[in-house]
């Protein structure tokens, strides 16, 4: 069935050298109204990134000319837009600093292509919803945010997050001094439940802490409370 979010055919690029995998993806999203670029090294990536503006992209860590990781901490210093990493199965060191240095979403490898299209499917819609003007900025102390342009400041200083940060942060903000669960932040941040086992959420939450700085003295913090969810404290 094509992707349900839009009609419009959505432009991918699938940096990753396993040719039989690209193929194979190639031939199951391009019905769904997806384009799929392709390249096989992180050079051929970097190339193709500086030329066009895609609507996502899609990047294994494990590169033949080198680590994905760098890649995408040079892709996030110019553009937002949403990146789902594939990492080897196990490799949960790379999946949390693929999600701090800014990815959206993960895979382990080996994963199904309806799942894949699942995941982009909640990525894009996340990422294409349109803002809504008349929301007013919410403010917690010396944090600020606008949920119709994503921009975040503390104090004066501009913040740059991913889609996802930003949208576990508006949540939290919403509803400061209440947990907050960890299904209901997956589905707004996300588009799905974490399952038992996913982190991403908690990683995501990890990476927020450290760009704003939080948890420090007279400042807010984010506070885990196990099996319940997060609450956002303080800021008074």
């Amino acid at each position: 069935m094509p992707f349900s979010h839009s009609p419009a055919t959505r432009r991918i690029l699938l940096i990753d050298d396993d040719v039989e995998l690209a193929q194979m993806l190639r031939e199951y999203l391009e019905p769904n109204h997806c384009r799929l670029t392709l390249a096989h090294t992180g050079a051929q990536g970097l190339a193709l990134l500086a030329q066009d503006d895609f609507d996502l992209v899609l990047l294994d860590l494990m590169l033949p000319d080198g680590n994905g990781l760098d890649l995408l901490k040079h892709y996030r210093q110019r553009s937002r837009r949403p990146v789902i990493m594939f990492t080897a199965h196990g490799g949960e060191t790379d999946r949390v600093l693929g999600l701090e240095f800014g990815a959206d979403d993960y895979l382990a490898k080996p994963f199904g292509p309806r799942e894949l299209k699942a995941r982009i499917t909640a990525v894009l819609r996340r990422f294409e919803e349109t803002p809504d003007a008349g929301r007013p900025c919410l403010t917690l102390g010396a944090l600020t945010l606008d949920p119709a342009t994503g921009l975040v400041r503390v104090g004066g200083e501009e913040i740059a997050l991913t889609g996802a940060e930003q949208r576990i942060l508006e949540i939290l903000m919403r509803t400061p001094g209440q947990v907050v669960g960890r299904d209901q932040i997956g589905l707004y941040a996300l588009g799905r439940k974490p399952d038992r086992y996913d982190r991403s959420i908690d990683t995501h939450i990890s990476a927020l802490r450290k760009k704003l700085r939080l948890d420090h003295a007279d400042m807010l913090s984010i506070r885990n409370l196990r099996g319940l969810g997060y609450v956002l404290a303080g800021g008074a």
